[in-house]
């Protein structure tokens, strides 16, 4: 049974669907078997990870339309482990329709439980930077809700909005939609963490902060422009090792190795085992950074040489 996780952020500029994509990519090399669902109209993380020319015209939209079925909509990408359910504008018109209903609420939900966790170990799903109708059919569809922060970007009421956000939808549609953890993007240390929420006055949600935190860099610039995820265009830069460190926090966690999301301090492992997990987990991160460096090396080689 597949993990739904939806990335959503407080507020629009918090790196959602770089982290969406990239952890999504970064979950595949691990060879973990990934689906992306694209929830936004604006389709970046569709145009961010779609290799080849689409060789149909539905979307998501056509899901929620009931224009298609859902399992000819999933497009293949690059990486052989990772999937992906595309977004076009057309998804604007099918959320000003559906948004009449409120039970259309739990219709993404519906199809991603019904038709896509059998074949996935995780379902990414992106959602837009808002509180509208596609947030909400994004919300609602996951078990669990990753949060990107970036200090200057966000603030505390942005926070308290998306927790409020959180409870009307576990209320109105009996759902037990759970956070997974805040992740922090631009940051230079664990420091600038502790001092973010500090002055923010949001030491309230420390517990819940991922280990990993994400730095700025420019590769994710360069990636972003080159239409592909970090770890594939440069696996060897601190943002790409980043995101290999996050999948592999996710992945302990939902497999049992590491911390469970919203548990009581007493039921998490001892402090010792949580170091040996992380010193193992930061090894396997620098042999598969490696690995990957040399095989794209010998891609580009290959291409140069022909």
């Amino acid at each position: 049974m597949g993990t739904i996780l939806t990335v959503s952020g407080p507020a629009g500029g918090t790196g959602k669907t770089t982290m969406a994509v990239n952890l999504a990519a970064a979950l595949a090399l691990y060879e973990k078997k990934v689906l992306v669902v694209d929830c936004d109209p604006r389709k970046n993380a569709t145009t961010w990870i779609r290799q080849t020319s689409p060789t149909h015209d539905r979307h998501l939209s056509s899901i929620l339309k009931n224009t298609a079925e859902p399992a000819d909509v999933i497009e293949q990408t690059g990486l052989l482990w990772m999937d992906l359910v595309p977004a076009g504008f057309d998804l604007f018109y099918a959320a000003q329709s559906l948004a009449r209903d409120v039970s259309h609420q739990t219709r993404l939900k519906q199809v991603v439980q019904q038709h896509f966790t059998a074949d996935y170990d995780y379902i990414i799903i992106d959602s837009p930077a808002s509180f509208g109708y596609l947030s909400m059919l994004a919300l609602t569809a996951g078990d669990w809700v990753v949060v990107p922060l970036w200090p200057g970007r966000t603030s505390e009421t942005d926070c308290q909005n998306l927790m409020k956000l959180i409870q009307f939808i576990r209320k109105t549609h009996h759902i037990r939609l759970r956070i997974a953890g805040f992740i922090f993007n631009g940051c230079a240390s664990a420091k600038d963490i502790q001092v973010f929420l500090k002055n923010k006055h949001l030491t309230w949600l420390a517990d819940l902060v991922f280990e990993t935190f994400i730095p700025e860099d420019p590769a994710v610039a360069r990636s972003i422009g080159h239409h592909r995820p970090v770890v594939l265009e440069d696996i060897n830069a601190p943002a790409g090792k980043a995101f290999l460190q996050f999948a592999m926090e996710i992945d302990s966690i939902f497999n049992g190795q590491g911390r469970c999301p919203e548990t009581p301090a007493t039921e998490k492992k001892s402090s010792w085992e949580m170091r040996e997990i992380k010193e193992r987990g930061s090894g396997k991160v620098e042999q598969l950074a490696a690995s990957i460096a040399n095989m794209i090396n010998e891609i580009n080689q290959s291409e140069e040489a022909q």
